[in-house]
């Protein structure tokens, strides 16, 4: 037998030996695509995650905007109060005054720009669990260690307000709340400029 005869029958062997085995091209397709440099990756299960990774953020909820607002003017007004008996600051006093007294009227605006929307919507005040946590922990202090932790709480509440308010003008789908975001960005970024200005 020949060179040539000789290959084409074992050829004709190893095709014969994978049309008995249905898995073999499976099992080769696998390979091929375990191999791809763009194949998604299965190790969380979820073979199509790549792909809802390429989409973008969703906007938040008309509720969850107005509960969010609505608890942070609480939080404000309840830490603030604790400042008026708790601390030994005239500044920090001063400062807690105006907090409650803009967070009050943010609240009312609120709850007018949520009466608005279609459908309407009830602003819930419920602080978050760390806000809550935050709260108790401020209440058992006094003097010089509650302002600067007062300080520091402000700060932080402030600057995540001032994200929540950007966010939501430019992505939120009811136009009362729209205008409420842009109405009080800039009395909040003013609080900001002062809770960072603030001395303890």
């Amino acid at each position: 037998m020949n060179p040539r005869t000789c290959s084409l029958l074992v050829a004709s062997v190893l095709v014969l030996g994978a049309c008995n085995d249905p898995n073999a091209v499976q099992r080769a397709n696998s390979a091929d695509l375990g191999n791809s440099p763009t194949a998604p990756s299965v190790k969380s299960g979820n073979v199509s995650g790549d792909l809802h990774n390429t989409a973008g953020p969703i906007a938040p909820s008309a509720q969850d905007f107005a509960n969010t607002m609505a608890a942070s003017d609480e939080y404000e007004i309840e830490t603030s109060k604790l400042a008026l008996t708790n601390s030994q600051s005239a500044a920090v006093k001063d400062f807690a005054q105006k907090m409650i007294d803009a967070h009050t009227q943010s609240t009312e605006k609120l709850k007018k720009a949520a009466g608005s929307a279609a459908p309407t919507i009830i602003p819930d005040i419920t602080l978050a669990p760390d806000q809550q946590q935050s709260l108790d922990q401020l209440r058992a202090k006094k003097g010089a260690d509650f302002d600067q932790q007062y300080v520091i709480l402000q700060r932080d509440a402030h600057q995540r307000t001032l994200a929540a308010l950007k966010d939501y003008s430019v992505k939120g789908d009811q136009p009362p709340l729209n205008a409420f975001a842009n109405e009080v960005i800039p009395i909040v970024s003013g609080h900001l400029a002062m809770a960072r200005n603030l001395k303890p």
